[in-house]
């Protein structure tokens, strides 16, 4: 069966993974005029189960186009081919996120990993308030009329260090970038450690943003197994002996989606495997400040190739998008220039307000309270949807759920949809595969307003899971 212009024996003869190859069809077809800009292309399902892959793939594949700004979604009409045409010179085709983003849900959000609300709002308000009132006396250029020098500027980075630092691990100022956000730091590092078509290994299930940067920069993403501690070492030992890596991304603590921690014993065989294979790597630490009692990081234990990528986002407030960067010190002017040469510097007020946060305690405070209220958000969840198979860890985010035989996560993740909760496909994870999560979703139980619209959600949750995908009550 063909959905043109998606021929599956063009498709399989692409190298490369199934979303690129479907995406670059399209886009192949579009510049050869074979689909008209104003096209509607299949939907997801038919066009999945025409080619023989997960619907996951497919939707990867279409958010790979939009983010080309080749095709755009509308909810509840489609997703259409762009071409050059009007649509795209307007800015519909905007990216993937905005193909990504589901419909407002009316009941409960749960789908973006969020950290709670915890007083961020007064506390932030306030601290502003206190760096406004000092501009007069201030003896530097005003935030407001200012760049912020590539990587900040040295109390920005000084804070940054005191923020990392824990147990054996202390940082140095002079090591460290401040960047817009973890996403900024991964981006920097990907482009400091690698080239057009190398391989990024990373875990099975992963951060879905890491891999739409790889790709979209040219690089090439390879999945390695993982356990109920993450990264499992042979097989990335395996993985860099059969096919020559030049860097891995890895999220040891609190392993996004499933909230694995990593020990320090293998975080140790890691780094002896990167090194043994010549190859860095990219350790995203953006949960680290939510474990009290975490193992030091990867780069405690292998600076000289670790790219140390964090964030307030989790621990503080995701608006502030202030992050750092502590890169291997041979490559670190290179990292800083890359940085530059992107034009993201971090508006100085953030940064001062960052800073501020941080030298205060008001930003360890902020992390505690989150910490206090996830714990009892894990206890509304625990009892809501008790006898359900899940993995969690008090301070994380989100829970991973698996389901029982009668759904699968695409079906569960609509069908919690059209009840009003947003949620996220276990597929939406996977890097390479077509069966590792399909029946698993993840419940970002930090990103609700309030308890309530949290409890609204996991009883939606719970009814759902009760019933079998085409609404059958499943017997006790």
């Amino acid at each position: 069966m063909t959905i043109s212009p998606f021929d599956p024996s063009d498709i399989a003869a692409r190298r490369g993974p199934r979303y690129r190859a479907i995406a670059d069809a399209l886009r192949d077809a579009v510049k050869m005029g074979t689909v008209a800009p104003g096209t509607k292309l299949p939907p997801l399902r038919d066009l999945a189960y025409a080619l023989g892959v997960t619907v996951g793939t497919v939707s990867r594949a279409y958010a790979l186009a939009a983010s080309r700004g080749e095709v755009a979604g509308e909810v509840g009409r489609g997703t259409y081919v762009l071409g050059g045409g009007v649509h795209t010179r307007n800015g519909t085709g905007v990216g993937s996120a905005a193909f990504l983003t589901l419909p407002e849900a009316t009941e409960a959000a749960m789908k973006a990993a969020l950290a709670p609300p915890a007083g961020q709002t007064e506390i932030a308000g306030a601290a502003m308030a206190a760096l406004l009132a000092e501009e007069p006396e201030r003896n530097r250029p005003s935030p407001f009329n200012t760049y912020l020098a590539p990587g900040g500027e040295a109390r920005h980075r000084q804070a940054a260090a005191d923020w990392l630092a824990h147990d054996g691990f202390a940082p140095k100022a002079e090591e460290l970038l401040v960047c817009s956000g973890t996403q900024q730091a991964i981006l920097t590092a990907i482009l400091t450690a690698t080239e057009p078509g190398d391989l990024i290994l990373t875990e099975e299930l992963t951060y879905h943003a890491m891999v739409q940067q790889a790709a979209l920069m040219g690089r090439r993403v390879a999945p390695v197994d993982i356990d109920e501690e993450g990264l499992v070492p042979e097989a990335l030992e395996r993985a860099a002996r059969e096919q020559n890596p030049a860097a891995l991304f890895v999220v040891p603590t609190l392993q996004n989606p499933t909230s694995a921690i990593m020990s320090e014993a293998r975080r140790q065989q890691i780094a002896g495997i990167a090194r043994a294979g010549d190859f860095a790597i990219i350790e995203d630490d953006i949960y680290g400040k939510l474990v009290s009692d975490r193992p030091l990081p990867i780069a405690h234990f292998a600076p000289d190739i670790t790219f140390l990528a964090t964030s307030l986002a989790k621990s503080v407030g995701c608006g502030l998008r202030v992050g750092f960067l502590k890169p291997p010190p041979a490559l670190f002017e290179r990292a800083r220039a890359i940085q530059h040469g992107q034009g993201q510097t971090v508006p100085p007020l953030m940064a001062d307000l960052a800073t501020h946060l941080i030298e205060t305690g008001d930003a360890a405070a902020v992390r505690d309270r989150i910490t206090a209220e996830m714990e009892a958000r894990h206890r509304m969840t625990a009892r809501a949807l008790h006898g359900q198979k899940m993995t969690a860890h008090p301070a994380s985010l989100y829970v991973w759920i698996e389901l029982p035989q009668s759904w699968r996560a695409h079906a569960f993740v609509e069908a919690a949809r059209t009840r009003g909760v947003a949620i996220a496909a276990g597929e939406d994870f996977m890097v390479g595969r077509t069966d590792r999560a399909s029946r698993h979703v993840r419940l970002a139980i930090g990103q609700p307003q309030t308890r309530d619209e949290l409890q609204r959600g996991l009883d939606t949750i719970a009814a759902l899971l009760s019933e079998s995908h085409i609404g059958i009550a499943v017997p006790a």
